[in-house]
């Protein structure tokens, strides 16, 4: 499933003003008992003073696995009334370490430790809805097997 993240910053500091454009392109897939995120970064920072200075750099591909154990659902946010009908997929997680990798500066950034919210193009709303039925099921099988495993007595912490 493919996703972008965008994210902007602005700076102003005596007479130059520095603006930073960050754009991740990536890719989430569900690969046995791991969902597996992929993403590339693509920043350009541009600083206006006395003169007029643009600088790009693409970042090598980052990946990271998330055991599905560590998630609790997944859900596809579909806005109407925003510019451009966003569509939106967000991964919850059960336990904090689920991100954790990513949450940070070296990273996707996420505004939340336990929630991976990621734009899906509006071509690809069905295909965001079917990935997240996928996840919910494997999620929920996940649970079946654990509680299956703990027998009569029910699970352990």
């Amino acid at each position: 499933m493919p996703f972008t993240l965008n994210r902007s910053s602005d700076v102003i500091a005596g007479p130059e003003i520095t603006t930073t454009e960050e754009k991740v392109h990536g890719v989430l897939r569900l690969e046995g008992d791991q969902l597996l995120i992929q993403w590339r970064l693509m920043r350009s920072t541009s600083r206006i003073g006395a003169t007029i200075k643009t600088e790009s750099e693409v970042e090598p591909v980052a990946e990271f696995a998330v055991p599905v154990a560590m998630l609790a659902s997944a859900d596809v946010k579909y806005s109407w009334w925003r510019v451009g009908r966003q569509v939106r997929l967000a991964l919850i997680a059960s336990d904090l370490r689920a991100f954790e990798t990513i949450a940070g500066q070296g990273g996707l950034k996420l505004d939340h430790p336990a929630e991976l919210v990621v734009n899906v193009r509006r071509g690809d709303l069905e295909a965001a809805r079917e990935f997240a039925a996928e996840l919910e099921m494997a999620v929920a099988d996940r649970a079946i097997a654990r509680l299956e495993d703990a027998g009569p007595q029910g699970p352990t912490q």
